[in-house]
């Protein structure tokens, strides 16, 4: 209820200001400001500044039961409050990186301005960290059978590479 009054009064606000009397909003809940560190830490240890003051993420209830969550734009427009809001009533994720890459992906859309891309690997296998509903991407085993071909953390710095330069070359395990 808190995050609906918060996201009427924004619009209401922003909605009647110029572009410049924008003024942004960062409000990350506690549990998740150090995922938005570490993109922040990944874009720079790739040569990219990245700044995020425009950001609010927000649990709201009332998103599709088939949504673990959403960002509001893709717009790179500095001027347009980004939003970030998770789906608190489903299960989406069972392992930290599971967490990392849905919350990446979403910061593809509102930070970088990426779009979904649901082109694959010669293997199968994602080319891309935005493809739409996919958190496994660099997850471990979630049930353990005797093998770990399911063990998928090898696979994290190609994603987070793919992330920031689409143009990242195939890796070889995706061949």
């Amino acid at each position: 209820m808190r995050f609906a009054f918060l996201l009427i009064v924004l619009t209401f606000l922003l909605g009647c200001s110029k572009d410049s009397d924008f003024i942004p909003v960062y409000a990350v809940p506690d549990d998740l400001q150090p995922i938005i560190e570490t993109f922040v830490g990944e874009a720079a240890s790739r040569g990219f500044s990245v700044e995020i003051t425009n950001l609010i993420i927000a649990y709201d209830e009332t998103l599709p039961i088939t949504h673990c969550g959403q960002c509001n734009s893709t717009a790179l427009n500095v001027n347009v409050q980004k939003i970030i809001t998770i789906n608190p009533n489903i299960q989406c994720w069972f392992s930290a990186q599971e967490r990392e890459a849905f919350l990446f992906h979403e910061l593809g859309h509102c930070i970088l301005g990426r779009l979904h891309d649901s082109t694959l690997l010669p293997s199968g296998d994602p080319k891309s960290i935005m493809i739409q509903g996919n958190l496994i991407l660099y997850a471990p085993c979630v049930y353990f059978v005797g093998d770990d071909k399911c063990n998928n953390t090898f696979k994290r710095p190609y994603y987070l590479d793919e992330l920031f330069d689409e143009g990242t070359s195939v890796p070889e395990w995706g061949k």
